[in-house]
């Protein structure tokens, strides 16, 4: 799949080399390009980011032939390099140092140090290069994992084959990969008149927007998003990562009681790509799951001590193949490995709408325990292979699902508002449940937003300009969702809440012209008490010119805890049914992408030169 993906860039090429000769003598070649400059720093570690990036959008009009009413090329060429895996020893091949872990019981225990039942560490794990995962906690009676933190050509721990393993060339210049992402967009678009109808075809790599939300995703969930550029914080235009499909577009127009109706189809024919949550050691880690992943994989592939195990008040070591991620599934490409999917949109009496299906695969990771994994404690005896129920050994999967779902859009003309809605039914999705033997279960899933935008005049604000005040209330609600509180008081089901709202709220003006624009955005999550707030400043003072500054903070609630059931006795006797309910890696599920930035707040600085 890869060689015929190069063998499509270098088709494209060739069509782009020759497209002098083929165009109207008229039309030349459209080239727009930007240079960026973004600095990030945090209180904690440093300097977070210091990215240089470039990018050119091309664009040529082809003389229509063939029955084409007409032919359009595009490409967008982007790269970068991030200097602060050069400059800051936080990150890096110099990264990390020794760890401790602080135990219930007050005491410290080193990696390696803890009692170790059956086996211990593999030659070569030692404690260098390691940094607490989500070591701003404090103990709270659950598990403790410590990560590899320097890049895969470094520290080749806890890198997940396929999934999480860069180098530190690819964290630092991330376009240049096997997937050629340096190629941003490639396509052609072409339009054919169908009688008095219309039918646009675009084939290439590209970004198809399903939706209006912004921040988070309800209906926009074909193409992944790389979380590990900035969080959710990035524009999702510069954040999706464009897939090779065939999109068909038949437009009809006014029709019966519409004002518009249009027929749309989707096959993302590019081999599936999840969402990029960086890596253990990455300057962001989007809901705590990269350096989760990498210490889970570490503890597979080379054992390692865990802090506050089994509930008890200091830390224990488990051998290789006792616990942790085995390996990342990634679905192989084959026509049944496609995604697709198709809409119908239009306009009727002043409401757009839109109804969607999408036949896919979940873009974001799921653990699924039930594989085979060395039996350690509770008398399963020495180093005893099997399938242990509620043990912590995981795959990595990404199901098969599909998405139904719709959106409307309207104006309420008494209070001059935009209303955005949008919702989706997800079946097939799985989710952690440590009630279950494989410490999951399958459940469908709805997810919707309610939005509202208005641009309304602050007069004591001193604007000459309206100021857009946009919100959205995002929910998701999880059908099948169990939970229960056992004998000892544990919690025993899905840790993700059955119910969760996370409200955004955007304010945004314009001073001196239009020149200079204040705007501040704040996001709160209900359940996780955890919140975000971005107060910044843009300048414009030329078309070519633009300057940003800004901060992002993090606040409130953030400490949710919920355990594996690897307190439970997993190996040999009969399986306990959760003794307490603390640890990871599952109350990351609780804490959400905003809690999980808790030591992620920043300040920062952006140029951009247009020309």
């Amino acid at each position: 799949m890869r060689q015929w993906l190069r063998y499509a860039a270098a088709g494209f090429l060739v069509l782009a080399s020759s497209a002098p000769a083929m165009a109207d003598d008229k039309d030349g070649w459209t080239i727009k390009n930007k240079v960026d400059e973004e600095v990030r720093f945090r209180e904690d570690v440093g300097l977070s980011k210091m990215r240089t990036l470039g990018q050119s959008d091309i664009d040529k009009t082809f003389n229509p032939s063939g029955g084409f009413s007409s032919l359009k090329l595009h490409t967008t060429l982007r790269a970068s390099y991030d200097k602060t895996y050069d400059v800051n020893p936080k990150y890096g091949a110099n990264a990390g140092g020794s760890v401790a872990f602080k135990n219930n019981n007050g005491g410290y225990t080193t990696w390696g140090s803890a009692p170790a039942p059956w086996g211990g560490l593999a030659s070569g794990n030692t404690n260098q290069g390691l940094a607490l995962v989500d070591g701003w906690r404090d103990p709270d009676g659950g598990l403790a994992f410590a990560t590899p933190v320097r890049p895969c050509d470094t520290d080749s721990r806890g890198c997940i084959k396929g999934y999480m393993d860069s180098t530190k060339n690819q964290l630092a210049a991330p376009e240049f990969n096997d997937r050629l992402d340096f190629i941003r967009e490639l396509y052609v678009d072409g339009e054919v008149p169908v009688g008095n109808n219309t039918l646009a075809l675009r084939f290439g790599r590209q970004q198809l927007v399903w939706g209006r939300s912004d921040l988070f995703r309800v209906l926009d969930v074909i193409n992944p998003v790389d979380y590990s550029r900035n969080n959710i914080y990035d524009e999702l235009s510069d954040t999706r990562i464009p897939m090779g499909m065939l999109r068909a577009d038949y437009r009809m127009g006014a029709r019966g009681p519409f004002d518009d109706i249009n027929v749309q189809s989707v096959w993302v024919w590019e081999k599936f790509r999840p969402n990029n949550l960086g890596q253990g050691g990455s300057t962001n880690n989007p809901a705590g799951a990269a350096a989760m992943f990498r210490a889970l994989n570490n503890c597979w592939d080379n054992g390692c001590t865990v802090g506050n195990y089994n509930g008890q008040g200091s830390a224990l070591t488990f051998g290789p193949h006792q616990i942790g991620i085995r390996r990342a599934e990634m679905p192989d490409w084959s026509l049944a490995n496609t995604t697709i999917g198709g809409k119908v949109e239009g306009e009727l009496k002043g409401v757009g709408f839109s109804v969607n299906a999408l036949h896919t695969r979940s873009q974001m990771p799921v653990l699924k325990g039930g594989i085979v994994s060395t039996g350690s404690l509770n008398g399963a005896g020495a180093l005893a292979d099997g399938v242990w129920p509620y043990a912590p050994a995981f795959d990595i999967i990404f199901p098969r699902i599909n998405v139904f779902g719709g959106s409307a859009d309207f104006t309420v003309a008494p209070v001059d508002t935009a209303i955005r809605l949008e919702s989706t039914y997800t079946t097939g999705e799985m989710v952690a449940d440590n009630s279950t033997a494989d410490l999951v279960s399958k459940t469908d899933i709805i997810r919707y937003v309610i939005g509202a935008d208005r641009n309304t005049f602050i007069p004591f604000l001193g604007s000459n300009s309206a100021f857009l005040i946009s919100g959205q209330l995002f929910g998701q609600h999880i059908v099948n969702h169990h939970l229960e509180r056992t004998s000892t008081g544990g919690l025993m089901g899905m840790p993700d809440w059955e119910d969760n709202w996370i409200g955004t709220l955007l304010i945004k003006g314009w001073y001196a012209g239009q020149t200079i624009s204040p705007q501040i955005i704040f996001a709160h999550d209900f359940k996780a008490e955890a919140n975000a707030v971005e107060p910044s400043v843009e300048w414009t003072p030329a078309a070519m010119w633009r300057f940003r500054l800004g901060a992002n903070v993090k606040f409130g609630q953030y400490h949710q805890a919920f355990s594996t059931n690897a307190d439970g006795t997993p190996w040999g006797l009969a399986p306990a049914r959760n003794v307490w309910q603390s640890g990871q890696p599952y109350g990351n599920l609780r804490n959400g992408i905003l809690g999980e930035a808790h030591n992620e707040t920043e300040i920062f600085a952006n140029a951009t030169l247009r020309f």
